[in-house]
């Protein structure tokens, strides 16, 4: 059952929509009262709308209902009449009269509007006048002229209500927890459209400030970064002169005044409070430098992070998935073109699956959170083809883990929000390796080097015999697959790593089926690409080596990260 509640200061003007013909998109189909503070009231369902009697009893309905609400006088609320609407998801089967009473008494009881039976609550009445919802209004005044203890009404009311889905076997909604980032005004989207933006103000913000997190291992680094995004700060200072908070603002977004419109942390999104950052940044994990393979340190990183999932403790679990949206922030800063712009897609869906109501252990994603730092460290164009897609297809891991972790506990919101990040990084690495992998050759007279990197190298008739015996069902298919030429290539740069082709694509085969695959080529392609760029020990040793701070080493005032704005933000700004 969804819930919906809001207050409305006429009791009549509510009555009138309710018992009245309702929109053209949803017209009202009769009407009746369902269930009562007491059984015995006008029903103004079951006369003909516009006539004397209809609009007698709905005025005498009206006066009933606002009897404790004239009695309280000016010590009424404003907003006195309490209007919740209940309705059945699509799939739910119709629910008889009876039911639709029993829910109403239920959720009116458990709103702490009027326990069951109780003549000293509020009054109420529940309207149906479709078969998938019912609406309830109540009056807030109480017996004693005082007004009921409805606090957070809608989370009690949600809560009952999935307690009656089990019970009668309905379809589980999926709950508000309270760790949703804040949606846009209508105001405030209004407002971009007319000056010719897809995104607020709002939105904006949030992303700047998740992408200085990201580039942060300090509250100074932090401040900094913000500063070369061209956002505004302004520091909220307690007397003590310690910072308490900060507000950020767009240049370009301004009030009628011309003044900047300002957002605090915790506006933007429930983790962006100033403690809660500072909660992420822990000195003795700072670093002076980046490692020498930031690419490979990350995507080593990445890699274990399904591991984490499966086998830490929750509080665990959750810091490295908060680890793990500063990753997504740093690949956005790291890649170009149309892969930058899947992988942005992917951050921002991801961010919601970063939150949940487990306490997140933050000390557990300082790896990960390294490893991102490195990532914008190194910067754009640092990196070549195969190790973007290495990193995608790591994230790629991690994004499905995170989806059945959050599966797993019930967190229906943030287990979409990793699917549809999925979906965006799916399409990320379709665009990495949308470019033919390049082969090396000698060079040859005559032949530019654009086109030897065009080139694909035969696959070997071995080779095709082994794919046929190993993959006899899929063989075929994978050989008339479009992205058989990248996997010949992949399996013979593997071979020039000493390894024989025919065992590489036996260990690929063995990571998991293919019969539920799209395109096996495409997939053993990808599980190939992803050994090939695992680190080698030697590798590891190095970036475990550079990860260890001595108490000698300082601490680099601001990170260079090479964050820069976007041609879309130099256009509006001018």
């Amino acid at each position: 059952m969804i819930v919906k509640i809001v207050n409305r200061t006429r009791t009549r003007g509510t009555l009138h929509y309710l018992f009245g013909p309702g929109k053209s998109s949803s017209p009202h189909t009769d009407q009746h009262i369902v269930a009562a503070w007491e059984g015995f009231l006008p029903d103004p369902g079951h006369l003909a709308p516009g006539t004397p009697e209809y609009t007698a009893a709905l005025t005498r309905l009206a006066r009933l209902l606002d009897v404790r609400v004239d009695q309280a006088g000016a010590n009424a609320p404003d907003r006195h009449v309490w209007h919740c609407s209940l309705r059945n998801h699509p799939d739910d089967p119709i629910l008889t009269d009876e039911q639709w009473a029993r829910a109403a008494r239920r959720v009116v009881a458990a709103a702490g509007i009027a326990a069951e039976g109780d003549p000293n609550g509020c009054r109420w009445i529940a309207v149906r006048h479709a078969d998938d919802h019912i609406h309830i209004l109540a009056t807030l005044v109480q017996a004693d002229l005082r007004r009921p203890d409805n606090y957070r009404d809608v989370f009690r009311a949600g809560a009952e209500c999935a307690r009656m889905e089990k019970e009668w076997g309905l379809v589980r909604v999926d709950r508000p927890d309270r760790t949703a980032a804040r949606r846009p005004t209508d105001a405030e989207r209004r407002k971009a459209e007319r000056r010719g933006r897809t995104t607020t103000p709002r939105e904006q913000l949030r992303e700047k400030v998740r992408t200085a997190v990201a580039a942060a291992s300090n509250e100074t680094e932090f401040f900094a970064a913000l500063d070369r995004l061209g956002v505004e700060v302004r520091k909220r200072v307690l007397p003590s002169g310690d910072v308490g908070g900060y507000n950020v603002a767009l240049p370009e977004d301004t009030n009628a005044h011309g003044e900047p419109i300002w957002f605090s942390g915790t506006r933007l999104a429930p983790d962006l409070s100033l403690p809660k950052i500072r909660a992420r940044f822990h000195p003795d994990t700072d670093r002076g430098a980046p490692t020498a393979e930031p690419w490979y340190r990350a995507a080593a990183t990445l890699d274990a992070v399904p591991g984490h999932l499966r086998h830490n403790e929750d509080e665990a679990a959750a810091g490295q998935l908060s680890a793990l949206g500063e990753a997504f922030s740093a690949m956005v800063v790291v890649t170009t073109g149309p892969t930058r712009i899947e992988v942005r897609r992917a951050s921002i869906a991801f961010e919601r699956a970063t939150r949940s109501r487990i306490k997140a252990d933050q000390r557990a994603g300082d790896a990960l959170r390294s490893a991102a730092r490195d990532l914008l460290w190194a910067g754009r164009g640092e990196q070549d083809g195969g190790a973007t897609a290495m990193i995608l297809c790591t994230l790629v891991l991690a994004a499905i883990a995170a989806a059945h972790w959050h599966r797993a506990r019930n967190h229906h919101q943030q287990a979409a929000a990793a699917c549809q990040a999925l979906r965006h990084l799916q399409a990320a690495y379709h665009h990495a390796t949308a470019a033919r992998p390049t082969v090396t050759r000698p060079t040859r007279p005559g032949i530019s080097t654009e086109t030897r990197r065009q080139e694909t190298p035969p696959a070997p008739p071995e080779l095709l015999d082994a794919l046929r015996q190993v993959l006899p069902e899929h063989a075929e298919r994978i050989l008339a697959d479009p992205a058989w030429p990248a996997l010949n290539t992949a399996l013979t740069q593997a071979a020039r790593t000493g390894k024989a082709q025919t065992t590489v694509l036996l260990e690929a085969i063995g990571q998991r089926e293919l019969d539920t695959a799209a395109s096996p080529a495409e997939v053993l392609t990808w599980r190939i690409r992803r050994q090939l760029h695992q680190p080698t020990a030697q590798s590891r040793a190095a970036t475990t080596r550079s990860t260890t701070r001595t108490a000698t080493t300082p601490t680099r005032p601001v990170a260079p990260t090479p964050i820069r704005p976007t041609t879309e933000e130099h256009r509006h700004r001018r």
